[in-house]
């Protein structure tokens, strides 16, 4: 089979490779033509058959092909990685640095000089960038697919749906009618009905691959409205394969092939999904079920099925189908998550995108020619397409955006919408490419949409991240604090944790709380999981899920399938239920999951506590490696944005619990076993340095002084002559110190002092003088509203923000204690109120009646 690399142009070669022109030829070389036709195929000669012996023999490593091939890789990925290092504080999608960077070296840019393609880009060694930028889109589109989760269109609520469906047929109807208006003036080639079919289906579809990586690389793949995007898009897209196959069957019968060739391409499609559908799929089950948890695909699996893309490719290519059809097809039948879908991604992610995709955008690059768009090819090739992209571009983004605010969707996540549907990828570079291979387009044509995807995209990416944000539903102004949950009513409290081991820690603050029927906990338990092998986002409560799946296990009748779901239990859940199962009377748990790549875990977090209403948040302290630590200790550094996120955006307040010493297992242990009980009290201290934060954790003290294994030591710190006091948090700390010792006077487990201090280096003085009495549990603020006095000359100390200055230095190595760091931060309300028309919902029914207006107003 020989593939054509069609032109507009005659292109002109150099009669020799490697000198200059002018010199005789020599040894070694091979000339077959000065000028080529489009007609006439592209055939690879060898032109050397050894390696050069080197500069200093007088050789120039110029002259072979391996060498040159060696440059060109390094001159691509270079100026790809320096176009998106300049247009990153732009903030511009890595989408668009890349087709940049690979238009630097093409015939709009440098590729412009004839010395830069003479000795650097020769057409005889650019054959191997072309073969390598298709498998570079290859395999991106088998890795995006094999993370895609087909089973989530079936769950996808019927709004989604109902805009997917509006925001695909509205473009596609307005395009179509546009080229068939415009049919007269365009350039015979464009003229065909599957020219015409084709422009429309990419202009009216919206692909979930570029979707995913657009938002990805703008962190909104766990923003509601990137979920809501993705789930509509995904939805187009199963659509879209459906008639991207009818489109290219158009072409069989535009080829000349007539219905013969039409039925026997639906055929050879038809045998390729049934086989996927009946073998291939039922192989990767296989292969799940022999992979034991937690463990990674053996690598001949993976290396088979990395291989199973070529051939794919392949027979998709053989039946005339578009190229780049059998690596989808392939990667949706792949079980999506671990364990198969996340070692493909671990195992060849990297490579895929860093190495291969470059020289797919170099070949993307190479084809684009600014120059083509004159005056002579405007009327036929370059006008027809831009007046359909402006169409097609207006039409979706007032379709998506229309249909969502019918649907109630927020003023701003409509708008957000209606643009994020218009993002331009990979998607639809590689179909543009597929247009010049079935002779739809030239090369004006292409480049006209090539800058269309750049433009467009380019332009849309920071107007989204102008318009949304995705912190800002989390802002509450009503009160979630522990302060100002009534006395003896049930507290919501949301648990994050990622591993058993951290759930374990946490077990012990849950324990000092002590839930009681009086003042029972609802605990809303979330389990992180590290986005891997997946494309979507998950969110899902457990119980819910757990009933789906014993549903799904009843009507399955293969129990092979069934036993390898069964073998595959958490351990993070099976501590939530044993957790549940001890504490039913005073505790109401409900555990959720989170799939989420780590940078945006806090979302999740920050959502579930909105929703919830919960009071504050617990999280476990993160740390890449403590220097005091044993092994066991060692945390994961991904995690430590996640607990810096959540205080920079939580709705409600927010404790870290970081756990050390005797604590660890004591506690844990009488927890889970009730007649486990220790002898002596617990031994806990609150240092009390006023501000918001510290308020905020001498209420949660006195939840705690309840518990009778417990005795607790209040120390309040006061500025010399009060210096440094503000008025107002001076009132407010006295007001709630005054209230706790009231409360608390007669209980002889709580003592209450007070430490008068001039700077931070007695305010350090007097708290290592307390380690000598051996406490269980240090409790303090995190920083809000702290006398800056107190802590003068500490601030410069403490290396760690999550836990404060104080937190930090109790938690030092230096401070050598055993004990544990409790460290609370209040809510930060929001006190802007209403964000106006954009945050809140459109009424449609104030476009139909006109006294809607005036009736919500009277």
């Amino acid at each position: 089979m020989v593939r054509f690399f069609p032109s507009d142009d005659r292109i002109v070669l150099p009669a020799r490779f490697g000198f200059l022109p002018g010199n005789p030829t020599t040894a070694g070389e091979v000339v077959s033509s000065r000028v080529f036709s489009a007609r006439i195929p592209v055939v690879c000669r060898q032109i050397h058959d050894k390696q050069p012996f080197g500069m200093f023999r007088g050789e120039n490593g110029m002259n072979y092909t391996f060498s040159t091939f060696l440059i060109e890789a390094i001159l691509i990925i270079f100026f790809i990685k320096a176009v998106y290092f300049n247009l990153r504080p732009l903030r511009q999608p890595r989408i668009v640095c890349e087709i940049i960077g690979g238009m630097v070296i093409g015939p709009s840019m440098l590729g412009r000089s004839r010395n830069f393609n003479y000795y650097l880009f020769p057409p005889i060694a650019n054959y191997i960038i072309a073969n390598l930028g298709l498998l570079g889109f290859f395999y991106f589109l088998f890795l995006t697919a094999a993370k895609t989760d087909v089973g989530e269109i079936f769950k996808a609520p019927r709004k989604h749906k109902y805009i997917a469906a509006i925001s695909v047929l509205v473009p596609i109807a307005c395009v179509g009618g546009t080229g068939a208006a415009l049919k007269d003036t365009m350039d015979e080639r464009l003229q065909k009905a599957s020219s015409i079919g084709g422009v429309t289906f990419a202009l009216g579809f919206t692909s979930f691959p570029v979707i995913y990586t657009v938002l990805r690389d703008m962190n909104l793949l766990t923003s509601e409205v990137g979920k809501f995007a993705m789930s509509v898009t995904l939805l187009g897209d199963m659509v879209g394969i459906y008639v991207l196959v009818l489109f290219e069957a158009m072409t069989q019968a535009d080829g000349g092939g007539g219905a013969y060739s039409v039925i026997w391409f639906l055929i050879s499609a038809a045998i390729l999904a049934a086989f996927l559908l009946l073998v291939v799929k039922r192989k990767f089950d296989w292969i799940v079920a022999q992979t034991p948890a937690g463990r990674l695909v053996n690598q001949n699996y993976t290396v088979m099925i990395l291989m199973g893309v070529l051939v794919y490719a392949f027979f998709t290519d053989m039946f005339g189908m578009a190229i780049a059809v059998g690596p989808i097809w392939l990667g949706l039948v792949v079980p999506h998550g671990p364990p198969l879908g996340s070692t493909l991604a671990i195992r060849s992610e990297t490579f895929i995108n860093e190495f291969l995709m470059p020289f797919a955008f170099a070949l993307v690059g190479q084809k684009t020619n600014v120059y083509l768009l004159t005056d002579e090819t405007w009327p036929k090739q370059v006008s027809p397409l831009v007046y359909m992209s402006i169409v097609g571009f207006v039409t979706k983004f007032i379709s998506s955006t229309a249909a969502a605010l019918f649907f109630k969707v927020p003023t701003r996540d409509s708008l957000t919408l209606g643009l994020m549907m218009n993002l331009r990828g990979q998607i639809e570079i590689l179909l543009y490419l597929h247009w010049i291979d079935k002779r739809m387009v030239g090369l004006p044509g292409y480049t006209v949409m090539v800058l269309y995807a750049i433009v467009v995209t380019g332009v849309t990416a920071p107007i989204i991240n102008f318009l949304y944000d995705p912190t800002r539903p989390y802002r509450s102004s009503k009160h979630r604090t522990i302060q100002h949950t009534p006395q003896h009513t049930e507290m919501g409290l949301v648990l994050a944790v990622s591993d058993h081991e951290t759930f374990t820690g946490l077990v012990t603050f849950l324990d000092f709380a002590y839930p009681t029927k009086t003042s029972p906990l609802s605990i809303f338990a979330i389990q992180l999981m590290e986005l891997a092998g997946r494309a979507q986002p998950l969110f899902f409560e457990n119980e819910k899920r757990r009933k789906e799946e014993e549903e799904e296990e009843y009507e399955m009748e293969e129990e092979e399938s069934a036993r390898t779901r069964s073998k595959r239990i958490d351990q993070v859940q099976s501590a939530f239920k044993l957790y549940q199962k001890k504490r039913s009377e005073c505790v109401t748990l409900c555990d959720y999951t989170a799939y989420a790549p780590k940078r945006h875990m806090y979302q999740d977090i920050c959502e579930l506590a909105l929703n919830k209403k919960a009071a504050f948040i617990l999280l476990p302290y993160q740390k890449e490696r403590l220097q005091d630590a044993a092994l066991t200790e060692l945390r994961d550094s991904g995690m430590l944005t996640v607990n810096a996120d959540v205080l920079a955006h939580t709705p409600c307040s927010v404790c870290i619990y970081y756990e050390k010493g005797r604590l660890k297992n004591a506690v844990a242990r009488s927890s889970m076993d009730l007649q486990h009980r220790r002898q002596e009290p617990y031994r806990l201290v609150v240092l009390f340095l006023g501000g918001a934060d510290n308020r905020e954790a001498l209420h949660l003290a006195d939840r705690m002084t309840e518990n009778p294994d417990i005795t607790m030591t209040v120390v309040r710190f006061l500025a010399y002559n009060h210096e440094g006091e503000d008025e107002r948090e001076k009132k407010l700390d006295d007001g709630v110190v005054t209230w706790f010792w009231v409360k608390n006077e007669s209980n002889n487990r709580v003592s209450y002092k007070e430490v008068v201090v001039k700077n931070g280096a007695e305010t350090l003085a007097a708290i290592q003088a307390m380690n000598v009495n051996d406490y269980d549990l240090w409790i303090t603020g995190r920083r809000e509203g702290i006398n800056p006095k107190i802590l003068e000359g500490l601030s410069t100390w403490s290396e760690d923000h999550q836990l404060g200055v104080i937190g930090d230095t109790v938690a030092g190595s230096v401070f050598a204690s055993e004990g544990s760091v409790l460290v609370v931060q209040q809510q930060v309300r929001n006190q802007k109120g209403g964000d106006g028309f954009l945050n809140g919902k459109f009424d449609y029914k104030s476009l139909v009646s006109p006294w809607s207006w005036s009736h919500s107003h009277n």
